[in-house]
């Protein structure tokens, strides 16, 4: 699936051109009123991740170990915000000029791939696209952005939890879901309370069980010890223990992916052990 969104609001003469193939995407912009010019691409893209293909003038950008200038360049906000945690938007800002469009990606593995652009700079069309899967275009406005919901909560598959036979759903602000979290969870009488990842559609759609399913999920717990703190989904499930060491109270479980750490966020309450 890919889509691609211009901005109805947008009055831009930027034009230029987006090649996909397989993972590597590509895209050449040219301003003649600047005029500015570049190119930049994402070598292989990454599952749940977003990109931004921005105006920074005067610009360096390497591509297959080549520096080349360009007056557009890619950041990829993933790596950007886990390293300096901030807002995706101060990102942008800090690092160019305005943001150009926008690449939100889904699940990338193989012949399955989700990609979302939005450009914010440039008329319906004003993009000629070279892809090797068919290309759906609509519109959005960015005057109403923020009363609408954003593709990653679509396009991000969500972690939920199952505890001692109960189910749990959360999502990225800690907002429970499914469950009920004001009982105790009650590990065993060893200290140990078993924990049950499944890997749901977007924001717990379907449930996935795919052989795709199969990515990292990174976890954090406030209490006790967890086995591993990355696990590898097996047709979308996987299975971790937390050794609680005899704590009782309120705690948090995180879970989400290595450049994105936290996509769900639950808060729970431990019980005595049995």
């Amino acid at each position: 699936m890919l889509k691609i969104l211009y901005n109805s609001s947008s009055n831009s003469p930027i034009k230029g051109k987006i090649v996909l193939r397989d993972s590597y995407l590509s895209i050449t912009a040219k301003n003649e009123e600047d005029p500015s010019y570049g190119t930049d691409s994402v070598e292989a893209m990454r599952s749940y991740n977003s990109y931004v293909f921005a105006r920074a003038p005067g610009s360096r950008v390497k591509n297959f170990r080549t520096i080349t200038g360009s007056d557009y360049k890619f950041l990829d906000m993933n790596r950007l915000g886990v390293a300096i945690k901030m807002d995706f938007t101060d990102i942008s800002q800090l690092y160019a000029k305005g943001d150009i469009l926008q690449v939100d990606t889904g699940i990338i593995c193989g012949t399955e791939r989700e990609l979302i652009i939005r450009v914010f700079e440039g008329m319906k069309d004003s993009f000629e696209v070279d892809a090797d899967m068919e290309v759906e275009v609509g519109t959005f406005d960015s005057k109403t952005l923020p009363q609408e919901s954003h593709p990653r909560m679509t396009l991000w598959d969500s972690y939920g939890l199952t505890i001692n036979g109960l189910d749990f759903a959360a999502d990225r602000k800690g907002v429970i879901l499914t469950g009920d979290t004001s009982v105790p969870l009650v590990p065993d009488a060893n200290g140990v309370l078993t924990l049950t990842i499944q890997k749901y559609k977007g924001a717990f759609g379907d449930k996935l069980t795919r052989p795709i399913d199969n990515e990292e999920v990174l976890l954090d717990s406030s209490c006790g010890l967890l086995e591993t703190r990355r696990v590898a989904l097996v047709n979308g499930k996987a299975t971790v223990r937390l050794f609680t060491f005899g704590y009782t109270g309120p705690f948090k479980l995180k879970l989400g992916r290595k450049w994105y750490e936290v996509w769900n966020d639950y808060s729970f309450i431990m019980g005595k052990a049995k």
